[in-house]
């Protein structure tokens, strides 16, 4: 009998125990269920009548964010808050009777007939021979906001893709894999199936393939340069092509803007023949009216002498002072017309500078001019040639000797700047206004009267022809400035 009983405190001790902790599992399960953020609803399904499916259970969540009562709730069905039609959910319903977990999209229509836009997680589990089914509603009106905003994004981009009148063009492994239709219509491609898939270097000049290798391979910085195409009738394309990095289908690819510059590159060409035109018509001009005036005194004199004139020394002094003007002239335009293969050496700057003041020591001397020659730097090497970069010098020299008529300094500065061998030479004469400044390196101008303004436009084409620059600064009563800039070796 004593372990009878024993027994059943036993038994009585394990159900108290058990049912402690049912207890306190129903606790949690009751907190869990009504301070969760998402809606929860809880109710049962008879396997004959599907639509007679009631809310056993709902969290506050639940009722207040449809504008319900719980008590009005508790007497409405998952079909009466759906804005679906009833065949459409219940078939999602019928998918879920299976002991399936489903989770999908759909619409709940509040009290006052506003709609929120929900994502629902059901699950079901079995007590005591009936189904159940608990349910838990998101509301996604943030991430359908969110959605709309980037679709309509996507949609205005691809709008403005589509409508761009450059075109545009995506890259990836060599090969078109997109183009708008702006594209389509530069390649005379009449549908993309025509394009998509071909590789970019069919289309490509090969003199450019390395350079657009070159742009395509830079880590997230944009590109831009010039490319030349063939389009798929062969017609060439003249393009401004702008490259960016870009990820197509989750994959890395190559965005490419392509501006057709064939018109005004044609365009360009035009003006620049026309501006060659221009200048010939102009220095066929000067060379006229140059070598006019001492072809005049040349037929004037053989005309005194045919018609019994005596020739004497004056009239041969004169003769001979217009012959060598004519000489100067045609010698300088023999220079311009040279053709650009020179015969470039190694040479220094400032071993060439004295040597051309050695041959210029005469006429300093005749007119009081000392010459201030600094050098501040040990590297004046530059490749060139010799006797061209010299009639430079002599050029630059000279017209700063001829325009210091009461005598003065002529400051010489050799200096090594940014990799350039940078050569001034400054006088002290009478200076130049800005108009006459933007006019120097035309042919025949010139600030000197016995000047053809040849010497400066040679020397202009030398320094050029040598990858140099030459600038001028200039102050009235103060003197003028000339710099030339060499690239140093």
């Amino acid at each position: 009998m004593k372990r009878e009983n024993e027994a059943l405190t036993r038994k009585l001790q394990t159900y108290h125990e058990v049912s402690l902790h049912h207890s306190e599992s129903e606790k949690r399960f009751e907190q869990l269920f009504n301070i969760s953020s998402d809606a929860i609803y809880y109710f049962k399904i008879s396997e004959n009548n599907i639509s007679a499916g009631k809310f056993i259970k709902i969290n506050e969540v639940a009722h207040r964010r449809l504008g319900y009562t719980r008590e009005e709730m508790l007497g409405m069905s998952p079909a009466d808050i759906d804005i679906h039609a009833e065949e459409e959910i219940y078939i999602i319903l019928e998918d879920v009777y299976t002991n399936r977990t489903y989770t999908f999209e759909t619409t709940h229509v509040c009290k006052d007939g506003s709609l929120i836009p929900v994502e629902i997680m059901t699950d079901t589990f079995d007590e005591k021979g009936e189904k159940y089914f608990l349910t838990v509603c998101r509301n996604i009106s943030d991430r359908k906001k969110a959605e709309k905003i980037i679709h309509n994004t996507k949609e205005q981009y691809k709008r403005l893709v589509e409508s761009s009148p450059n075109g545009i063009a995506i890259i990836q492994d060599d090969k078109w894999v997109y183009a708008n239709e702006a594209a389509l219509k530069l390649f005379g491609v009449k549908s993309k199936e025509n394009l998509l898939g071909v590789n970019i270097y069919d289309l490509l000049d090969p003199i450019i393939h390395n350079e657009y290798k070159m742009i395509t391979t830079k880590d997230g910085v944009p590109a831009t340069t010039n490319i030349y195409w063939k389009t798929i009738e062969g017609k060439e394309l003249h393009t401004e092509v702008i490259s960016m990095p870009f990820t197509f289908r989750e994959r890395t690819a190559t965005q490419l803007i392509i501006q057709d510059v064939t018109e005004q590159k044609h365009a360009e060409h035009i003006m620049i023949q026309a501006e060659k035109m221009n200048v010939i018509g102009e220095i066929a001009a000067g060379i006229a009216h140059e070598i006019r005036n001492p072809l005049t005194s040349l037929k004037g004199f053989v005309q005194l002498f045919r018609a019994g004139t005596v020739p004497n020394q004056t009239f041969i002094d004169i003769m001979e002072t217009e012959l060598e003007r004519i000489d100067i002239i045609s010698s300088e335009f023999l220079t311009l017309a040279k053709p650009g293969n020179i015969n470039f050496t190694s040479l220094d700057l400032q071993t060439l500078i004295k040597d051309v003041l050695a041959l210029l020591d005469t006429e300093l001397y005749k007119q009081s001019i000392l010459i201030d020659m600094r050098v501040t730097t040990e590297n004046t090497s530059v490749r060139g040639e010799i006797t061209q970069l010299k009639q430079v010098f002599i050029n630059l020299i000279k017209n700063a000797i001829e325009v210091m008529i009461n005598g003065g300094t002529i400051t010489i500065i050799l200096a090594n700047r940014n990799g350039c061998v940078h050569i001034s030479i400054r006088d002290e004469g009478a200076g130049m206004t800005d108009q006459q400044l933007s006019r120097l390196g035309e042919p025949f101008y010139t600030t000197k009267e016995t000047g053809t303004g040849l010497g400066l436009m040679v020397s202009y084409t030398i320094i050029s022809n040598h990858d140099g620059e030459v600038s001028v600064q200039s102050k009235l009563d103060e003197g003028t400035t000339f710099t030339v800039k060499l690239p140093s070796i």
